[in-house]
């Protein structure tokens, strides 16, 4: 969620710059920022939307209004652009549908800052010691110009450092579904900005990246996402099962350490087991790395995806 604040934070900041420049912006000025939080299904962005002196003379487009309703659309169209999936003329037909007509200008601002971000990723050099490292994606489904359906993720890549500072360290584009070679090519271009040692990396169980962490890395532990855990229990178990359920992850996340956490765990596979036993299985045998944060003081799990903090940690 972090780069698609820092995207629509820069699209928005530009919007402004143009409008003090224009004719209509004539002897307007900058007056700060205030704080919108923007609803997604894939969580929520904590937004700084820039102002001037006189409020209603500006507002940013690319902005939904707060009785809109922003749906899957919205999101995949913000993706699009950031991962170069859509051409020109697609995001124009996908603003209007939307009733947001960027100007020809502004789209190519947001081009431009895509692309600026683009290169200073690929170039970056990056710290080399690192507390945890957050890999996070987004997935969706766009139709290409000749009609074709194609899966494409962008995937994120966050540090905190030893000192407690957030920082993204890069995003790639993929087509297709994750693999092994796709996470030896990131995590090979993080060693090569310069990362060395990292005590944490927390992600979703994404196919293939622990045998490539363990290669890469092998002093890193591995946290497996408890938030995209208890979004997959939802999916997957009826009401009461996932109710109880969920009540055994706050357990987790409240226990002091590992082994006042796995109770619980052995209870979060059982409620499993009497509905998908093959599921549950599969559960029991990772049970380690979904209890690796308890292995830390209180004060670094604060970074642990669904854990009770703020929503840009929590979504991993």
């Amino acid at each position: 969620m972090f780069l698609l604040e820092q995207f629509l934070n820069g699209v928005m900041q530009r919007e402004r710059e143009r409008f003090l420049q224009s004719e209509a912006g004539q002897g307007e000025q900058a007056n700060g920022y205030y704080k919108r939080r923007l609803h997604l299904t894939l969580g929520a962005l904590n937004l700084n939307v820039p102002r001037v002196r006189h409020g209603r003379a500006f507002r940013p487009i690319i902005l939904p209004a707060r009785c809109n309703r922003v749906d899957k659309d919205y999101e995949e169209l913000l993706i699009a652009m950031l991962a170069n999936g859509y051409s020109r003329a697609q995001m124009e037909r996908a603003l209007k549908a939307l009733n947001l007509p960027l100007s020809e200008e502004a789209l190519s601002d947001a081009q431009d800052l895509i692309r600026e971000k683009l290169d200073f990723y690929k170039s970056q050099p990056l710290k080399s010691d690192w507390f945890a490292i957050f890999i996070d994606a987004y997935w969706a489904r766009l139709r290409t110009e000749d009609g074709k359906v194609e899966e494409i993720s962008l995937f994120v890549a966050v540090g905190i450092d030893l000192d407690g500072n957030k920082e993204v360290l890069g995003f790639w584009v993929l087509r297709g579904r994750e693999n092994k070679g796709f996470w030896v090519e990131v995590l090979q271009d993080l060693i090569s900005r310069g990362v060395h040692r990292v005590l944490l990396f927390v992600t979703d169980d994404f196919r293939g990246l622990e045998e490539v962490i363990q290669k890469l890395f092998p002093g890193a532990e591995h946290q497996f996402c408890l938030l995209h855990l208890e979004r997959n229990l939802r999916r997957g178990l009826g009401r009461q099962a996932f109710k109880q359920a969920r009540d055994r992850l706050r357990r987790i996340r409240a226990a002091r350490d590992r082994e006042e956490a796995r109770p619980y765990f052995a209870e979060v596979c059982s409620i499993i087991q009497q509905h998908k036993p093959n599921w549950a299985r599969q559960l029991e045998t990772k049970q380690e790395h979904y209890l690796a944060f308890l292995g830390y003081p209180e004060a670094g799990r604060l970074t642990v995806p669904g854990r009770d903090v703020d929503h840009q940690h929590r979504s991993c």
